[in-house]
Order: structure tokens, then C-alpha cells, then sequence
């Protein structure tokens, strides 16, 4: 008879984390299906790639077992299994060699989106080592809108209210019905009451005519308006609207004498550009976003729900900040009517104090300062986050300026897919002295590695998940399967890296006692919390009865932001500077008449998982959106593969055309390039060079022009 347990625990695959319940029998996942009972969501998504990517990557014939080291030339896909003995001390060997011939700043950790406690561990190596350098995708997710939150409200720990139905929810470059309910995190469950409630009006901003409420049909063109921006002028919209709450009066005066700095300075900036500015750049009909702005100002509680889409652009953390405006002048946060309300997250070492807080003495020795780093002191916000921008480190490399790296560990992430100008990365990480990649497939990345190690899936080994951090919750994610042959946690791997290069007195002799400080804080172990407790949830400042207050200096929202000031950032938002992503090589012309956007699978997570067939056998190939009457005016039909060419080169997709988009407006997948379907990847029509976003790094994604052109069909 077949020994069958039940485990409960979470998806990672969006920022919805449903709780899930995994069957496991003799030792091989059968089945996961929701788990109730969490206070998490239980609904997992229409597609249900959190089961399939849990079952799929854990039961997968292609995942890596043995650590490996290069054999032939970079990139020639010749290998050798060596121990993890060989591959630690090798590595060790590396670093301290460097770190004494050249300084500690020529290792750089390289790294992705959190899933457990690697990018964490990561960190705490960093800054134990000595090295400043972390690259993380931090310059285009998340600290553009955390950001934003902090310098405007004081926390970036703002959420939606989703307690009742609000009266407007504007979703805004993001895509609720598949990746978690946008950076203020609202549920797929109080989205759908609030959609069936009649009491809700509903705006989505977005090029695409995204799923809304895929099991009932339901997309973008459905609600109340969808607006279709031109890509990368999202900035330029929320000042428009901004403009009409103002100059129609559409605002508490009460509130904003009493709870905001530096109204009037907005009031002058809006003066200084027209809503017929506005269309022009837009390409949004100006009555349009005054009925809009009417609709948002009028009714609360309100809810602007922002995605990562807002975030790759070259004014990213400005665009934000306009948004947090719109938010801030409508009295729409931590007020009584408010749609949004500040959490409280639980007192456990959140990431920050875990990378930084007790290593005092390292930092005096190598302190983690913008000076030190590849790219210098000009992205302030990016060195307060402890994170290096992606391309700096690309430039750094080919440049050789201000030094050159000589040793790269990545760890859950896909560079060369996934970093902007693939062909440029896929160079400079050729120059790395040794290249280390911990994975769970090979990728494009793995092949041109000098040393390859196994990782195990999250699933796989025991962690606290507490990504995103701004949602204000940390999960129990239980071991319920062992990982494959030798594979090892990140977690592990770094810890015995660690202890090889003279830092065991900063980590500990294994991966438990690591969780275990974790959450000392909260005075329990993590036996206790992933037995007992399992999660835990951030505690709401709402008040039904007066304004909650906000965290900034001042304690009021500051639209006009002196601490901005101070760190040579634009203490507000300029109409001039947000229409930068418009400009220059961004301009139309003749010859690239079009402008491509980008937009995220609702199959797969990132770039990730593709090779799990389940999940493969649910998705299109490479697809590329475009409006009907500009296919057939290029000579184009419905599943053609197309080229898509920008100044940077070309990428193929196959066509599917969508009714409503604009006509000018080409939408390429993201994510594709490892494994089938190379020449799909979006990155090869990407540019990594400036403009740049100077506080933060974000670099331009969206709004490249572009042409595009039918493809031969025996190539």
C-alpha cells in the first residue's frame, strides 16, 4: 500500500501565494489542490500553474543533480560532475584570491526575484564578504512602487482595502486575474464580489485587453473604460488627471490644508502643460481622462492597483509618484473612506536587518556605499535598497569602468534571457574569471558557467517566505519532497560557502538555526511556526473614525518631498521629465513607425518553467498582439510568425491579432529564449545603454519603436 501525506503549504509562483495542499505518495507529488483555512487565498488561478509548476518542476527528468564544472569553451555544453567538495573549494579558492589581489568588490552576487530565504542569505554573504555589489531586479520591480509609497506616505507597506467594495478600482499595468492582484495585493476573490456588486465602477489601463474574470469571459474592453496609453506615457496620464481633480476643485479642502505638503507647488506644476498636451502624448481623447479623474476623485473609497508594467521606464519612479499623488490629493489612503490603508508587518528580521543588522563590523570594514560599487553614487534610491542596477553591471564588464569583476554567483535568476540587450549580457558575462550559476534546469545562463550547481526547488526544503515584502506577511514554505540526486538549498550553499571563506561566525552550522533567527523576534522557532503558526499577517492601521496619519517627516502626505530634495531626486513629479521615455530614440519615424510594448504569460512565472511540459501543453507559442486593421495593412493574417525589429535587432513571434488595440501599439511576449523558441526572446530588441532611471536604475522595457514584417516561412 502506498504511503500517502498531506502537506500544506504556498504557491510562490505570483504574489497571490495560495495556500496549497500537496499529496505526496512514496515520495513523488501526486496532486496539490487548494488548502483552506490559511487566511491566504485558496483560489488558485483558472490556469492553475501553481500545481503545475510544483508538480512538473519536482517530478522533472531535466532537473540538475550533480554539481558540474566546465569542460570545453564557454557555451560548448561540456561538463563533469565533480563533488560539492570540489565545487565549494574551487569556488572558495576563487574568491579569497581575488578578494586579496583585488579587493572584495570584485565578486559580485547576482540575483532574482525572492522565492524563499536565498536572496536574503545572498545578501548577508555580500555584506560579510565585503563586496557592495548586488544586482538584483530591483532596478525594474518593485522599488519603483515601494518607493514611491515611502517618500509619499510614509511606509511602503500600503495595501488595498478590499474589507467592502470600493466604489472604483483603476487597474493600472497589471493583471489581477493571473499574478496576484497588482502591487497592492487585491485578492481575486474580493476583485470578483466587487465586479458582481454593481456598486463598483471598474478602469483598466492597459494596452492589452487583459482577462478580468477569465472563467466568466470577462476582459479589459468589459470595463467601465479601458484606456489604451501609449507605452511609457503612464506619468504624463496621471498628471492629466491630477490637472482635472485640480482645476475642477474635485478635492477635500479640509483635507488637504490639514494632511499634505506642497499643494501649491503642485498647483503651479499643472498650469505648466494643457490636457490637449496630454492627448497628444497620450494618445488618450482628453474627455476621456476627465471623466476618469471625475469618476476617481468623486467616489470613494477609491483603489489604483499598479503592476510592474509602470516600472520599466526611464521616468519609472516618477510615474509612481504621480500615482501616489493621485492617491494622496483624494484623501484615498489611510483615511475613513480611503481605498487604501498601511499595514504593520510582524516583528520577525525582515530582510533588511537580516543582510545588514548584525554584521556592524563588516560594514566598518567594507561598508555597503554607493561609492564602492560598479556604478557609483548616481542611483541613490537603488544603494538605500542594497542593490546594484542590472546594467551597470553588464557596463562594468564590457567597459571595464570603474573595474572590472572578476567573479559572478548567481542564484535563481536567468541574466542573459532576462537582462536588457541579451547579446550585450551574453558578452559581458563571457569576461567573467569564473562564473557560478546554482539552478534548477540549464538556461541560457548555465551554459556559458564555469561551475554549475543543483538547486533545490522551494518545495524541496524547508524556508520563510516573506516576498513580496511591502505585502506585509511571511509563510511557512514545508519541505515536501527531497530534491533530486545532490541537490542543495540555496540557502546551503551559501552557508557552506560561507563557512569555507572564513565567515562561519557571521551564518550558522545549518540552514534551521538560520530560520530559527529569523524569527527570534516574534519568540518562536521555526518549528513551532511552520507546526503552529504557518503564517502571519501584518496588522491593518485602518481607522473607521479619523485619519490613521501617514509615517513621512512631516506626518502628512507629502506631495512636494524635502527628503527627495535632499537625495537629489525631484521633490515632485515635472510634465517636461515624464515625457522623456518619448523622446529621442524613442520618437517614431518612417522607419519604425510602430511601438512595442511587453507583457508577462499568464502561463508561466518570468521566464521561468517553460520546460515543464504541463505547463507548456496550457501555453501559446510566442505571441505578439497587434490591432486587426494594422495586420492587414502590413500584409499580415492572424498566425503568421512575424519579425519584430527595433534599432537593436529582431525577434520572432507568431501574430495573433486583438481587436481595440491601437493601431500603432505591438505587444511581444516576455520570457521566452531557454529551452524552444530562442529566437522569441524580447531581450534581443532591448537596449541596456542610458538614459537611466537615476534614482532607482530602471531601464526602458516598453516604448521602443519598432517595425514588423512577415517572416519566411522555411528559415
Amino acid at each position: 500500500m502506498a504511503l500517502r501525506k498531506e502537506h500544506v503549504t504556498f504557491c510562490h509562483i505570483c504574489p497571490n501565494h495560495c495556500a496549497l495542499k500537496v499529496i505526496v505518495e512514496d515520495g513523488k507529488v501526486v496532486e496539490v489542490k487548494a488548502a483552506g483555512g490559511s487566511g491566504f487565498p485558496v483560489h488558485m488561478c483558472s490556469v492553475q500553474k501553481g500545481a503545475d509548476h510544483l508538480i512538473g518542476t519536482v517530478n522533472s527528468p531535466d532537473r540538475l543533480k550533480k554539481p558540474l564544472r566546465r569542460k570545453g569553451a564557454k557555451g560548448e555544453g561540456k561538463w563533469e560532475e565533480i563533488s560539492w567538495d570540489e565545487a565549494l573549494d574551487t569556488i572558495a579558492a576563487k574568491l579569497l584570491e581575488v578578494k586579496e589581489k583585488y579587493g572584495p568588490e570584485r565578486v559580485v552576487l547576482i540575483l532574482g526575484e525572492p522565492k524563499g530565504m536565498e536572496f536574503a542569505f545572498a545578501q548577508r554573504f555580500a555584506t560579510a564578504f565585503g563586496t557592495p555589489n548586488v544586482i538584483t531586479p530591483g532596478n525594474y520591480c518593485g522599488v519603483q512602487n515601494t518607493e514611491a509609497l515611502r517618500y509619499t506616505f510614509g511606509s511602503r507597506y500600503i495595501m488595498a482595502r478590499m474589507d467592502s467594495n470600493p466604489k472604483v478600482i483603476v487597474i493600472w499595468g497589471a493583471n489581477p486575474a493571473h499574478t496576484g492582484g497588482t502591487f497592492s495585493n487585491i485578492g481575486r476573490y474580493d476583485f470578483n464580489r466587487a465586479l458582481v456588486s454593481g456598486d463598483t465602477k471598474l478602469v483598466v489601463v492597459d494596452p492589452k485587453n487583459i482577462e478580468i474574470w477569465p472563467e466568466k469571459g470577462m476582459r479589459a474592453s468589459d470595463a467601465d473604460y479601458w484606456i489604451r496609453p501609449r507605452p511609457n506615457s503612464d506619468g504624463i496620464l496621471a498628471m492629466g488627471m491630477i490637472k482635472v481633480i485640480i482645476e475642477e476643485k474635485l478635492y477635500d479642502r479640509e483635507y488637504i490644508e490639514n494632511w499634505t505638503v506642497g499643494f501649491d507647488e503642485l498647483c503651479k506644476e499643472v498650469a505648466t502643460f494643457t490636457l490637449d498636451e496630454v492627448e497628444e502624448l497620450t494618445w488618450v481623447p482628453k474627455e476621456t481622462i476627465q471623466q476618469v479623474a471625475r469618476l476617481y476623485a468623486t467616489n470613494k473609497p477609491g483603489i489604483i492597483g499598479t503592476g510592474n508594467a509602470l516600472e520599466g521606464s526611464v521616468q519609472a519612479f516618477q510615474t509612481l509618484r504621480a500615482i501616489c499623488i493621485l492617491r494622496g490629493i483624494t484623501g484615498n489612503v489611510n483615511t475613513p473612506l480611503g481605498g487604501h490603508v498601511e499595514l504593520v508587518p510582524p516583528k520577525y528580521h525582515p530582510p533588511g536587518s537580516f543582510m545588514l543588522g548584525d554584521l556592524k563590523d563588516r560594514l566598518r570594514e567594507y561598508p555597503r556605499s554607493p561609492e564602492r560599487t560598479i556604478c557609483g553614487p548616481d542611483f541613490g534610491l537603488a544603494s538605500r535598497f542594497g542593490y546594484v542596477p542590472t546594467q551597470a553591471l553588464v557596463h562594468a564588464l564590457l567597459e571595464e569602468k570603474p573595474y572590472l569583476p572578476k567573479v559572478g554567483l548567481a542564484f535563481v535568476t536567468n541574466p542573459l534571457l532576462t537582462y536588457p540587450d541579451s547579446k550585450a549580457t551574453e558578452a559581458a558575462f563571457r569576461k567573467f574569471e569564473l562564473l557560478v550559476v546554482s539552478e534548477l534546469f540549464h538556461t541560457a545562463t548555465t551554459r556559458i558557467a564555469d561551475i554549475v550547481l543543483p538547486a533545490a526547488f522551494l518545495h524541496e526544503h524547508d524556508s520563510i517566505a516573506y516576498w513580496p515584502a511591502w505585502f506585509a506577511n511571511i509563510r511557512a514554505n514545508c519541505k515536501v519532497v527531497d530534491p533530486p540526486g545532490e541537490a542543495w538549498s540555496d540557502m546551503k550553499i551559501i552557508n557552506e560557502l560561507a563557512k569555507r571563506v572564513g565567515l562561519e561566525r557571521y551564518f550558522w552550522e545549518n540552514e534551521e538555526q538560520a530560520l530559527d533567527y529569523m524569527l527570534k523576534p516574534l519568540g518562536l522557532t521555526w518549528k513551532q511556526f511552520r507546526d503552529e503558526v504557518k503564517y502571519l499577517h501584518g496588522k491593518s492601521k485602518y481607522d473607521p473614525d479619523k485619519v490613521a496619519g501617514y509615517g513621512t517627516p512631516s506626518g502628512k502626505v507629502e506631495i512636494y518631498c524635502e527628503a527627495l530634495k535632499k537625495a537629489n531626486v525631484d521633490p515632485l513629479p515635472r510634465f517636461k521629465d515624464l515625457k522623456e521615455p518619448l523622446m529621442g530614440r524613442f520618437e517614431l519615424s518612417e522607419e519604425y513607425p510602430l511601438i512595442m510594448t511587453n507583457y508577462k504569460s499568464e502561463i508561466f512565472m518570468l521566464s521561468g518553467y517553460r520546460n515543464v511540459e504541463a505547463m507548456r501543453k496550457k501555453s501559446l507559442a510566442p505571441t505578439t498582439y497587434m490591432n486587426p486593421e494594422t495586420a492587414k495593412e502590413l500584409g499580415l493574417q492572424d498566425g503568421d510568425w512575424i519579425y519584430i525589429e527595433t534599432y537593436k535587432g529582431k525577434m520572432k513571434q507568431r501574430l495573433s491579432v486583438q481587436p481595440g488595440m491601437h493601431p500603432k501599439v505591438v505587444n511581444v511576449e516576455f520570457g521566452w529564449g531557454d529551452h524552444v523558441y530562442e529566437d522569441a526572446n524580447m531581450n534581443l530588441i532591448t537596449d541596456y545603454a542610458p538614459p537611466w532611471d537615476y534614482p532607482t536604475g530602471s531601464v526602458t522595457l516598453r516604448g521602443y519603436p519598432c517595425k514588423v514584417y512577415k517572416a519566411p516561412e522555411k528559415e
